[in-house]
């Protein structure tokens, strides 16, 4: 294991992101699990600089991380306010962003991003968050991988749909549409998508896609939709991320 203690001021966040980083690249993440960690660990500090302490009277954090077996463990311990997570509500993630109310994401994003995230409190350690970071996981074998190609629009979409069918018929409950080929989406594609998506959860299965071209996925955000469907950047990082939650 090794540590690192610095003073809780802003200043320590670049010196923390370096630590960590270098931490993950020995236990053996790849680029996407490292960069979790980095934005898991930039979140779990700044919250302790802005919230344990007072600004004028900073303290110290203390960040330790562990290999063990297929676990990369990191540990974050401070002597400030006792913290309660339970005090913290959940974000607003759905509602326009001017009608959110601020505050929750730290956190939020700390249990999202990584695999395990406990926040105790010891009379002598202080505040100790323990985040763990799985070093492999196995993709399933489940996964069917559909690429689209060409429009996805009202005349289209029902040939899409028909396909997907076909692949729930034979057993099919983890999807993967690889949309890197499509150069169109139309609010007649997007329906089809949804109409899939709650499908497959009904059967208790995942739809994700993979690959959107910059005009497909502002039709995503123009329509919200970005905070519905599972959205990926590659076919690998989707395949990975099946079993794991939306996000």
């Amino acid at each position: 294991m090794d540590t690192i203690t610095l003073t809780a001021d802003l200043d320590a966040l670049a010196k923390i992101s370096a630590f960590i980083t270098e931490a993950a690249e020995q236990c053996g993440l790849d680029e996407r699990a490292t960069w979790q960690v980095q934005l898991a660990v930039d979140e779990a500090a700044t919250n302790v600089i802005q919230h344990a302490y007072d600004l004028e009277y900073p303290g110290n954090i203390t960040l330790s991380w562990a290999c063990e077996s297929s676990r990369f463990i990191i540990t974050l311990r401070d002597q400030g306010r006792q913290f309660d997570p339970q005090s913290v509500p959940e974000p607003d993630i759905r509602s326009p962003l001017e009608d959110r109310q601020v505050g929750g994401l730290g956190i939020y994003l700390i249990t999202r991003l990584m695999d395990e995230a406990r926040f105790d409190f010891h009379p002598q350690e202080g505040n100790v968050l323990t985040m763990v970071k799985y070093l492999s996981a196995s993709l399933r074998d489940d996964v069917v991988v559909m690429p689209v190609t060409g429009r996805l629009d009202a005349l289209t979409a029902p040939q899409l749909n028909k396909l997907v069918h076909m692949q729930i018929a034979a057993g099919a409950r983890f999807l993967l549409l690889d949309l890197s080929d499509v150069a169109f989406l139309s609010s007649s594609g997007l329906r089809t998508l949804l109409l899939i998506r709650k499908e497959l959860m009904t059967l208790g299965g995942e739809l994700r896609l993979a690959g959107l071209q910059p005009q497909v996925h502002e039709v995503f955000a123009l329509t919200g939709f970005t905070q519905v469907f599972a959205i990926h950047t590659t076919v690998e990082e989707a395949r990975s991320s099946f079993g794991l939650g939306r996000a």
